[in-house]
């Protein structure tokens, strides 16, 4: 499948969005609001029959099928380190983006064009790595993905519903939502692997042009 700039980081946008939403339920930044459980530590929150558990409690990779509305099926493998440190969405095209969240940096790499588009780090997306006082969420029930057992998490925030399957260590099996426009949108897992990545997976490959956004184009070079 080829892919366009604009398609690359919309498809990008969707997962981010769907990945973050699964966080920001369960990942806080700084002190836990009142009502939430207790901690062993600043900003890790446990468990709990309120809540999942916080985004990959250790490195996984997770191969989806990203289906939404008006856009034909997608493909993406999405590799994480624990935590949420850090991310790798790998899109059909062989083109990929990197997410890291210690150094605040996202690039969308194109291995075919030898280019690597810096994007700038997006304040809305990291708020959504933090509790939202306004989500609702409850647990409805156990399901099976992929052969791997996971919790079923009704979520709620303004106009917007939706359905996760995550695991008891963090991992979103299943994602459907729906938002005030009606579109819709549908992440199932394929596979799932615990297998360490190299770590040069997730460091923008040496020797490739970067480029910058531009309003009329995909970028310019640095």
């Amino acid at each position: 499948m080829r892919l366009d700039a604009g398609m690359r980081l919309a498809l990008a946008a969707l997962l981010l969005t769907t990945v973050a939403a699964h966080a920001q339920l369960v990942a806080p930044r700084g002190a836990p609001a009142a009502d939430t459980p207790s901690v062993d530590k600043p900003g890790v929150e446990k468990p709990g029959a309120d809540r999942p558990v916080m985004a990959p409690t250790r490195e996984v990779s997770v191969l989806y099928r990203v289906t939404s509305s008006g856009n034909p099926p997608a493909e993406v493998r999405i590799t994480t380190l624990p935590n949420g440190a850090a991310m790798r969405i790998d899109m059909p095209d062989r083109s990929y983006m990197l997410v890291n969240q210690a150094d605040k940096r996202m690039a969308m790499v194109v291995p075919d064009e030898q280019t690597i588009l810096d994007l700038p780090w997006s304040g809305g997306l990291q708020d959504q790595f933090t509790i939202n006082a306004r989500m609702k969420f409850n647990r409805r029930g156990i399901d099976t993905v992929t052969a791997t057992r996971c919790t079923v998490w009704e979520v709620a925030l303004d106009r917007t519903r939706g359905v996760m399957c995550i695991t008891d260590d963090g991992v979103l099996l299943r994602s459907l939502s729906q938002d005030e426009a009606g579109q819709r949108s549908l992440i199932d897992a394929l596979s799932v692997s615990y297998t360490p990545a190299p770590p040069k997976e997730f460091v923008p490959p040496p020797g490739f042009e970067h480029l910058v956004p531009t309003p009329n184009g995909p970028g310019s070079a640095q």
